[in-house]
């Protein structure tokens, strides 16, 4: 007599806070690496060179930058706003999707 096939189990979907936490945690992650590139780029010399035939003093003028501060929070905080709203999302509808997934 041949042994009966173990039925696999049925995968589980994950709860939808590990889920939202992850993709919020990479959204978070994304944040921080945009804002330091948005630091670093506001941290370099920006001067607006008027365009002249002759070498004259004065060539060059400093510009006035804002503070990056507060774009660089909003960086990191939508960026986890973002990744939280990806994440539900994934765990809806990607969970149905793998439901209905041939086998």
């Amino acid at each position: 007599m041949k042994p009966q096939p173990q039925p696999q189990p049925q995968p589980q979907p994950r709860s939808v806070v590990v889920t939202v936490l992850v993709f919020t945690g990479f959204g978070v992650v994304c944040g921080i690496a945009g804002a330091a590139v948005l630091w670093w780029f506001a941290s370099q010399p920006f001067d607006f060179y008027t365009a002249g035939y002759q070498p004259l003093d004065f060539a060059s003028a400093r510009i006035d930058a804002p503070s990056p501060y507060g774009y660089m929070a909003a960086l990191v905080l939508g960026g986890g706003v973002l990744g939280a709203l990806v994440g539900a999302l994934v765990h809806c509808v990607g969970w149905s999707l793998a439901r209905r997934a041939p086998e």
